[in-house]
């Protein structure tokens, strides 16, 4: 799809977006290998970002949807019809500099702040349709490395995830493995209101640290976030340990 025109361009850069009001919508596609030596094995999302020169929010519509109470998808069960359970649930909102986010962990969603990147700006550039774009690098605070696509000709400082700071919007951002690919699948102008997903009754931490061992104790023991209930298969069978091999392989590259 051919994401955007010169007049939008020109919108950007005069308009001054009314409170809590987004300017553009950006829509992203994420292709994510939860196993790096098995890259045939790619997970799909898709992704939205509402955001003014200011303030952001980034999520998957199918999770605003389900948290709203007005999901379409919909699920079978003995008790009838119930909300489809979203694909992806975690969200990020962005206001001046602070960055939240939140992830779930088990059955329970952990909201917490996450420390500012800071970019290198490296020399290679190229068009990515139609716009130009300037390449930058950044080093995560647990280490990972993230390299992104990004363009002066929308200078809003934004982008997928945590991925924010630059002096124009990201169009396109990868990890150093290429286990993670974003890319921005189509821009248009919005006035939707900008607010934080309500999960209702989210845990908010007073660290990231936190998120990251209640993470880390989910993954070794997946009965403490989810009620202390061991993990069953449909034959009544235990499949905790099952569950913790699995989640040992979990692509926690975004963080």
């Amino acid at each position: 799809m051919k994401i955007l025109s010169a007049w939008f361009f020109i919108f950007t850069m005069l308009f001054i977006p009314a409170q809590n009001k987004a300017v553009m919508e950006v829509n992203y596609e994420i292709k994510m290998i939860s196993d790096s030596l098995n890259r045939d094995k790619v997970n799909i999302y898709a992704s939205t970002l509402l955001c003014n020169n200011v303030e952001s929010v980034y999520f998957s519509r199918e999770a605003q949807a389900f948290y709203k109470g007005n999901s379409k998808e919909t699920i079978a069960t003995s008790a009838g019809a119930i909300p489809k359970y979203p694909k992806s649930v975690g969200s990020v909102y962005k206001t001046k500099e602070n960055v939240w986010v939140s992830l779930p962990v088990g059955k329970y969603i952990f909201t917490y702040e996450e420390p500012l990147l800071k970019w290198e700006i490296l020399n290679e550039t190229k068009d990515i349709k139609g716009f130009k774009t300037r390449l930058a690098k950044t080093i995560t605070d647990t280490g990972d490395t993230y390299f992104a696509w990004f363009t002066n000709d929308i200078t809003i400082p934004d982008g997928p995830f945590r991925l924010k700071g630059l002096s124009g919007l990201i169009l396109e951002v990868y990890n150093k493995n290429k286990t993670i690919e974003i890319y921005a699948t189509d821009i248009k102008k919005s006035a939707e209101l900008i607010e934080p997903l309500n999960y209702g009754n989210d845990v908010k931490t007073k660290s990231k640290q936190q998120f990251l061992e209640a993470r880390k104790n989910y993954i070794q023991n997946p009965s403490v976030y989810n009620g202390n209930l061991k993990v069953m298969d449909s034959n009544g069978n235990d499949q905790t340990k099952m569950m913790v091999d699995r989640l040992k392989k979990v692509n926690v590259f975004l963080d």
